[in-house]
């Protein structure tokens, strides 16, 4: 059966995930409508299965399909791509499992009114400032492993710098989990103050992963996009696949519909 855990603890209930995995800005993001909590009601919800909307999006391409009953999840999941000092990516949730194919990870970034941090170039000149920090190297090596390019790619540098760290802690757990495929699947929860914003971000990104694949989106809810190869180095192998999704999770309050009279 499906299990999620954080440093071998078993979470089954909302105090348990805040306790072993709280979001890193606890006030800001544990909250009803925000995505931290609502990704932790929806993983409890729905366990021991998958969350109806994420395994309906890995189902949804033919080189995934469905996961076996022995996943497992972990909440808050750090994963280190680099040999730097310092705090490692978060991966919201990261999913491992296996399919009829072997074994899948999957790192899920929950989102619902938040946006994919900061560009890279905002990131970039944030570590130039800082002379003793490794941030530069970091994103040096990110551009090199994703596109193949170094950082007088204008373009590259408006990208989401989020995005990138997801995308390639997603691609280090796949190797570390003996896996040729790793998934990208953005968890949304729609609310009143969900913007297109991310969807458009997310497209950018997938676009310029895909390159010469000619992949040009939307990356419609549910779906999965891919296989995608990046050159890897120097921070995993190239021979990984890499998929993109977006599930989908309505959290709007209902509108009533408004009764009208009857001609007679």
């Amino acid at each position: 059966m499906g299990v999620i855990e954080k440093n071998g603890q078993r979470l089954s209930t909302l105090d348990a995930w805040y306790r072993h995995a709280p979001p890193k800005k606890k006030d800001e993001h544990w909250k009803d409508e925000h995505s931290a909590k609502e990704s932790a009601k929806s993983w409890l919800c729905a366990a021991p299965a998958l969350p109806e909307e994420i395994a309906a999006t890995l189902s949804s391409h033919r080189d995934v399909g469905t996961l076996r009953d022995d996943w497992r999840a972990e909440p808050e999941a750090r994963v280190r791509i680099d040999c730097f000092r310092g705090e490692p990516p978060n991966v919201d949730v990261l999913l491992v499992g296996s399919d009829r194919n072997g074994p899948v990870v999957v790192a899920v970034e929950a989102k619902a009114d938040e946006l994919f941090d900061r560009t890279v170039r905002q990131k970039l000149d944030d570590a130039r400032s800082r002379p003793h920090s490794k941030g530069v190297e970091r994103i040096e090596r990110l551009l090199a492993a994703l596109f193949g390019t170094t950082t007088d790619d204008r373009d590259a540098l408006e990208l989401r710098y989020q995005l990138l760290t997801v995308t390639a802690a997603a691609m280090v757990a796949a190797k570390k989990e003996s896996g040729r495929r790793a998934v990208v699947l953005v968890h949304e929860f729609a609310t009143p103050r969900t913007s297109d914003r991310n969807a458009r971000d997310l497209d950018r990104f997938v676009a310029r992963i895909a390159g010469r694949a000619g992949w040009r989106g939307p990356l419609e809810p549910g779906t999965l996009a891919g296989p995608f190869r990046v050159p890897g180095e120097p921070v995993a192998d190239a021979d990984i696949s890499l998929y993109f999704g977006k599930a989908v999770a309505d959290r709007r309050p209902a509108v009533r519909a408004v009764e009208r009279p009857v001609a007679v």
